[in-house]
């Protein structure tokens, strides 16, 4: 789900040719090396000037007319009339595999290096947008390649103003450190919290009374328990006077909990499974940071529940694929603060990654991503994948697997809601089902070719996807179609079954179906002219969409999807605001997320709202894990729904997005034009259901920028889904933004001082976000900003980078002129983020 916009162009420029021994090459680096050089951005043209170098570290040589370089690239497409005679250029389908294939007087011999230059379309403004996954086919031979980018030293680089540490700096002004008696405990924070004096000894011997025997048995507690207090024994005592008091109370709203802490000990109350959960969870979290700060249990009565029934998190295994235990980390992190739905997008145009019995190409092919000639073995590299689909390229979830997960999740009151696309986004699908229709078409079993072909050969329609696809939507006027999907739902419901959890969702994306699809497809104007489907795409794709919804609803689950297929499928494409008239009796759930600002949809959640449907918030302007924050060069994510920072998230209602003044004026947006917006209807807001965050893994290649990207993200974002809503955002005036930027201060002072380093010390292998600091020299004096006040800075006077043995900056100090200074954020367990620079003049 992502809107990137490819420039076309025509230009000359000079190219040069060197061709040189690779003993003037310092580095000892083994195989090729791939080196990309931006000499300058024009930024008014939208183009660079680059210069490309290969190095031969190989025992193999490249001979003319026999060779061809592969990459990833999302921006800077190379203009073929630029590059040198000899050199051609080819853009595979979809909007980032490039290939330069070498001809005549072009070869690369073992121990040489070449370099030539070019223009491309497009500014890689990130380095996320440049190249990567690079490799070399020679001889039908895959040979990886090492990237490396040279950007720093490019002309016109002032022209991409990015941000430095004096701007991060007076960016973060309002963010001051506290004293640790003026901050909170407990993330996401509770409806009422009521100190009182003194603090309780941290108990190691629990004796349980419990009160209540319909929704938990005393195995269920001990569970709890001894999960998150290992070092706890427990005795189980019929005197409520001295012990710990679990008290089952169907008074209180679903996910709803009390928990009293004081000298006598604790005292839980709950309504559901969840309920004492959540209690535990939250006793979890002051007796960690007690442990850390080496202090007693606060004395303190919490009256807690979640301000949206909807929790939920989506995370995208297809175009990156994380496996099983990656994701149990991820549930664990769900479940401490109080999310209670995980949306798994097992299914793209990138990748197929659930196993299903019967259809064993849709991850025998599907699964994989590498250099292929015609797909019939695996997909085509994209993303980075590299010509043998690693970093994430490969990989699938088995039938056990899932059965695992989706039993884990329910063990921490988390449902697992598969995401299938139909029908767009179904490259993946198609590209393995056509393998399997050859496969049978070889052995002469046409019946069983066809069974579940997605894909009418004699379609003509002319199409581009957001991706820049022509190939990845679904024929729904075939009844294959039907039957793939029919036999895909059965098979997950059997996964459910097996694992003993109810199914209660399906969601089949159905979003940014391009325009012009079917359009010439010679089974659908057969399937019109029958009529018997619907006389027009239009009402054949609705029909089909209710076939789905039904097959679905057979197993007493709900059909979600993302706006989209709500929506009037037009050549407004992801403009349109016209809600269909086909309203599937209003038992499907909406997502909406193309919120973006000034987009003109931002209030499409509450139009959907206001028919009656139950619907999810998905905002791609605030929920979007994979916006970057700014658009520094190492920022991860795309940007195309605007620059998304931890304040941007934090600081959004979902009730009412134009509330809060701050962000209005930030993103430019009028009070005309926001008189113009629909509002949610009081009487509509239980339609509401919730609020879910997205994880897009286009650019997510590794673990590690799988962590950074979902941390502090999903912590943040769980503020929103469950705290009640601030008083602040009531208020209209000037008064706002500065109670908004006071409950922040103390937000983000919670976050640096106690949550971040609980982190550190339960989910230490987790490599979250450390923001670069802000930093300004004035008169000779060094201060310095951080995004979370509690994580330290370190720093170097000396032009190096920072390490875990550099100086900690604690105060302002004095810094001599022509000072070269690098600063790192670094965590509890000496690990440092990206390092920003800094000259004393």
């Amino acid at each position: 789900m992502k809107l990137i916009c490819c420039f076309t162009a025509k230009c000359l420029c000079l190219i040069t040719l060197i061709c040189c021994s690779l003993s003037c090459v310092s580095d000892a680096t083994q195989g090729i090396r791939f080196d990309y050089t931006i000499n300058a951005f024009d930024v008014e043209k939208d183009q660079m000037k680059i210069t490309i170098k290969l190095s031969n570290f190989t025992k193999f040589n490249l001979t003319e007319k026999n060779w061809s370089l592969h990459w990833n690239q999302i921006l800077g497409t190379p203009i073929e009339e630029t590059l040198p005679d000899g050199i051609d250029f080819k853009w595979v389908n979809g909007n980032s595999y490039f290939i330069l294939n070498f001809g005549e007087d072009w070869s690369l011999a073992s121990g040489e290096s070449l370099s030539f230059s070019l223009i491309t379309n497009g500014v890689m403004s990130r380095l996320d947008y440049g190249p990567n996954g690079t490799f070399i086919v020679s001889d039908g031979r895959i040979i990886a390649a090492t990237t490396y980018i040279d950007w720093q030293n490019a002309k016109g680089l002032e022209s991409l103003n990015l941000p430095t540490a004096q701007s991060r700096f007076e960016k973060l002004e309002n963010n001051t450190t506290l004293l640790r008696e003026g901050i909170d405990w407990i993330i996401p924070s509770p409806k009422s919290v009521v100190r009182s004096a003194g603090f309780s000894k941290r108990l190691e011997n629990w004796k349980i009374f419990h009160k209540g025997e319909s929704i938990l048995s005393k195995s269920h507690i001990v569970q709890m328990v001894k999960e998150r207090f290992p070092y706890v024994t427990i005795e189980w005592t019929n005197n409520v006077d001295k012990s710990n008091v679990i008290i089952e109370n169907q008074t209180l709203p679903q996910d709803a909990y009390q928990l009293h802490i004081n000298r006598k000990g604790i005292l839980i109350q709950y309504s559901s499974y969840g309920g004492l959960l959540y209690a535990f969870q939250s006793l979890y979290q002051i007796d960690q940071i007690s442990w850390l700060e080496n202090s007693n249990w606060p004395n303190v009565e919490i009256r807690d529940e979640p301000r949206f029934g909807y929790r939920g998190f989506m995370l995208d295994i297809s175009r990156h694929f994380f496996g099983l235990e990656q994701m149990k980390s991820i549930i664990d992190i769900m479940a401490l603060f109080k999310l209670n739905q995980f949306d798994l997008k097992l299914t793209d145009d990138e990748g197929w990654r659930l196993e299903i019995p019967g259809l064993p190409e849709l991850t025998n092919i599907g699964a994989y991503r590498g250099y292929t000639k015609d797909e019939r073995d695996r997909l085509i590299p994209m993303y980075g994948s590299g010509g043998e689909g690693l970093n994430g390229g490969n990989g699938f979830l088995s039938k056990e697997d899932f059965v695992q997960l989706i039993q884990y999740a329910a063990s921490k009151n988390i449902n697992v809601i598969p995401n299938i696309s139909f029908s767009s986004h179904a490259r993946a699908a198609i590209v393995a089902m056509e393998a399997r229709r050859d496969h049978f078409i070889s052995l002469g079993k046409i019946d069983e070719a066809n069974a579940y072909a997605l894909k009418d050969l004699q379609d003509n329609s002319r199409y581009a996807s957001a991706q820049l696809y022509d190939d990845n939507i679904i024929n729904i006027c075939l009844e294959s179609t039907l039957a793939f999907y029919e036999k895909v739902i059965d098979e997950v419901a059997l996964m459910y079954d097996s694992a003993q959890v109810t199914l209660q969702q399906i969601n089949i994306g159905a979003d940014e179906l391009p325009y012009g699809v079917w359009s010439g497809s010679a089974v659908c104007d057969t399937l019109i002219q029958e009529g018997h489907r619907g006389s027009s795409l239009k009402e054949i794709y609705d029909q089909t969409l209710t076939v789905i919804k039904d097959k679905i609803e057979s197993y007493n689950a709900t059909m979600g999807g993302w706006e989209d297929f709500l929506l009037i499928h037009s050549n407004n494409s992801q403009s349109e605001t016209r809600i269909k008239d086909e309203k599937f009796n209003y038992t499907v759930i909406p997502y909406s997320w193309n919120n973006v600002w000034g987009g003109g949809r931002e209030d499409m959640v509450y139009k959907f709202a206001n028919a009656g449907f139950k619907t999810v918030m998905s905002n791609s302007s605030a929920f979007y894990f994979d916006m970057a924050n700014d658009n520094d060069m190492d920022s991860g994510g795309l940007n195309w729904s605007g620059y998304v920072d931890y304040l941007d998230m934090w600081a959004i209602d979902p009730q009412d997005i134009f509330a809060n003044n701050y962000l209005n004026n930030k993103h430019n947006i009028s009070p005309d034009y926001v008189s113009q917006t629909t509002k949610l209807k009081t009487d509509k807001r239980h339609n509401l259901i919730g609020i879910q965050s997205q994880l897009w893994t286009e650019t997510v290649t590794n673990p590690q920028k799988l962590d950074q990207m979902l941390l502090p993200n999903l912590i943040i974002f769980s503020e929103k889904a469950w705290a009640q809503k601030p008083s602040w955002l009531s208020i209209t005036d000037n008064l706002q933004e500065e109670l908004m930027r006071e409950d922040w201060n103390k937000f983000i002072n919670l976050l640096g001082q106690r949550t971040l380093p609980l982190m550190d010390s339960n989910f230490p292998e987790i490599q979250y976000d450390l923001p670069k600091p802000g930093a300004i020299i004035l008169a000779d004096t060094l201060y310095v900003r951080t995004e979370f006040p509690g994580l330290k800075v370190r720093y170097t006077i000396d032009g190096t980078l920072p390490t875990q043995q550099s100086k900690a900056y604690t105060k302002p100090i004095f810094i001599e002129p022509d000072a070269i200074i690098h600063l790192s954020t670094f965590d509890t367990n000496s690990r440092g983020g990206k390092a920003i620079k800094l000259i004393s003049n």
